[in-house]
């Protein structure tokens, strides 16, 4: 974990449960801050709160209110504290993959192994995604919604915005992270070879087929498969793609048999798909199979105040990963023409830009 103190909200009306938290994390880098109601929850999950721990003893209309203000929050980490049945939160719970259920009475290991790792999880989406926009906000909640669930999703945006980080995180949240994350970049792959590389082939499948070779759709079996420029995929391997969504099977080239595979898939295009389809250049089928979630990634001049925020985070992993390299820091001056350019190459030309 990184260093320095996190600070877990407990809201609770028992004091015990008051006593025993802050006991079973005393030793842990951890501050445990009390609350007996809804009403200053709010405010204090603006001051950087780093988990918030549930009494389900509290009465159904305080839970019920403390499930809306995290609904707005799903990035972060919830443990619920429960001595009973958990009906209650099951029909309120916001759903997300960083919320745990911990029976009481519980020993202090349990207590900071979950908190420990949930915040571990948290801290992965807001460094991978930095920013205080309400647009990056809104794409983190939308990761921590989505990601969980099984359904495909296209990610659309201007190159350099981020969209195969998005894809990362989406697998991360997905209950697949053990499994393959497969990527893949349609556009880099001359269009005889990306159905090989895609679906693999049996031996004397053509001249060069010296052996059976498994694509990414069987390499990523449980996992996840990233087609990142999907818009520039020829037809004849959307047909393909398509039967593969629909089936859940693969079919090797040169091959007759289908093989079953459990991949979820996600896809990115920085060009319109929609219009790409009324030209002809893409399968309106396939669009609307991929489409299942559209996830748009805004452009860094539509969220400038991150600009800071995004250098200084890029400064300290550059500083971080390279030994002796210094950098003094950027101007006043400097920084107001840095927020005032319209960064074509969005949060991709930045960093390049910071390691410049």
């Amino acid at each position: 974990m990184a260093t320095g103190v996190n600070r877990y909200l407990l809201l609770t009306q028992d004091p015990g449960l008051v006593d025993a938290c802050t006991v079973a994390l005393q030793d842990r880098p951890a501050e445990v801050v009390p609350v007996r109601d809804i009403g200053p929850l709010p405010a204090l999950l603006d001051r950087q709160i780093d988990l918030v721990l549930i009494d389900l003893n509290l009465p159904d209309r305080t839970l019920q209110a403390t499930a809306d203000v995290l609904g707005q929050r799903r990035e972060l980490p919830t443990v619920i504290l429960s001595n009973g049945p958990t009906d209650a939160w099951d029909r309120i719970s916001r759903g997300s993959p960083l919320e745990r259920v911990l029976p009481m009475p519980f020993a202090a290991k349990d207590l900071w192994t979950i908190a420990d790792d949930l915040v571990e999880r948290s801290r992965f989406l807001l460094e991978q995604l930095v920013g205080e926009s309400s647009a990056i906000q809104e794409i983190r909640a939308q990761i921590i919604l989505v990601g969980p669930t099984p359904v495909t999703v296209l990610l659309s945006g201007e190159s350099g915005t981020g969209k195969d980080v998005v894809a990362r995180a989406l697998h991360h949240y997905s209950g697949r992270e053990g499994a393959p994350f497969k990527p893949i970049n349609c556009a880099a792959i001359p269009e005889n070879l990306l159905e090989n590389e895609l679906f693999g082939h049996e031996k004397g499948a053509f001249t060069d087929a010296r052996s059976q070779t498994r694509g990414i759709f069987e390499q990523a079996n449980g996992g996840t498969v990233f087609l990142d420029e999907i818009g520039e995929m020829a037809l004849t391997a959307q047909v393909r793609l398509l039967r593969v969504l629909e089936e859940r099977s693969v079919t090797r080239i040169g091959g007759e048999a289908a093989i079953p595979v459990d991949v979820r898939v996600l896809a990115a295009s920085n060009k319109d798909l929609l219009a790409a389809v009324s030209r002809g250049e893409f399968r309106r089928d396939l669009y609307y199979r991929l489409k299942v979630v559209e996830m748009a990634l805004p452009p860094l001049r539509e969220r400038r105040h991150d600009i800071p925020l995004l250098i200084e985070h890029y400064v300290a992993q550059l500083t971080r990963d390279r030994r002796g390299a210094r950098f003094e820091g950027v101007s006043a001056e400097a920084m107001d023409l840095l927020i005032e350019y319209d960064w074509p190459g969005n949060v991709r030309e930045l960093r390049n830009l910071v390691e410049n």
